[in-house]
């Protein structure tokens, strides 16, 4: 693959683009009918297709659910539970997946303590984070507090790796739960409980792509 000899029978690789050579002979997928799939993450599930740890990854979580063969889409933490995007197409995944994009990604974030007014105006501004990345602007609300506990709503338009656990980091507030509940147009109530996936439809897809192209000429350096 790309150059090099692989053995391993479950490498995690990417179809749309990688050179993958078998005897000599360069193995192609355009035949493949390209799908798109909405998977709700369980916890304990790795952002993998395979892991030579032996922990749990995607390919186990969709095994008997998806036919084709597809890849992810972005990453969510093994801790971390929601959507994530599966699928054939390359073309999709690199549009989605770009920054320029900015795809919306919306997150349930339940906090150990609660973020005071300067703190939520510094994440609504964007905030430099420990590793000194500095974040977009941010939405974000408090969706309910009880005592030493909060639940907060927040929405990012980049993928920066633990971005909502290092936003809230950065104000001694450790992150304990954390949900993906949308991307784009797509919300969690499609596939409500762990575990489940669907297929989405021409339309749904169309209207995910197009939020992307919509906003991607309007700022291309995002990062």
């Amino acid at each position: 693959m790309n150059g090099r000899i692989e053995t391993y029978p479950r490498l995690d690789v990417t179809p749309e683009s990688s050179e993958i050579l078998l005897d000599g002979s360069r193995l192609s997928f355009s035949g493949e009918e390209k799908v798109v799939y909405l998977v709700n993450k369980p916890i304990g599930y790795l952002s993998a297709m395979s892991d030579d740890r032996g922990r749990k990854t995607l390919t186990d979580l969709i095994d008997g659910k998806i036919k084709e063969r597809v890849f992810h889409v972005g990453r969510l933490d093994q801790d971390s539970c929601g959507l994530i995007l599966m699928t054939n197409d390359g073309d999709l995944a690199n549009l989605v997946s770009h920054p320029a994009s900015e795809i919306e990604k919306t997150y349930v974030a339940g906090v150990k303590g609660i973020l005071d007014d300067r703190d939520l105006q510094a994440v609504k501004i964007g905030v430099t984070l420990n590793d000194g990345f500095k974040t977009s602007p941010a939405k974000i609300r408090l969706l309910r507090s009880e005592g030493n506990f909060s639940k907060y709503s927040i929405t990012i338009y980049e993928g920066h790796k633990r971005e909502i656990r290092e936003i809230f980091k950065v104000f001694n507030k450790p992150v304990v739960s954390l949900v993906r509940v949308s991307i784009g147009t797509l919300s969690i109530s499609l596939v409500p409980n762990p575990g489940d996936v669907k297929r989405l439809s021409r339309k749904e897809i169309d209207l995910l792509s197009k939020g992307a192209q919509k906003r991607t000429p309007r700022k291309g350096n995002n990062l």
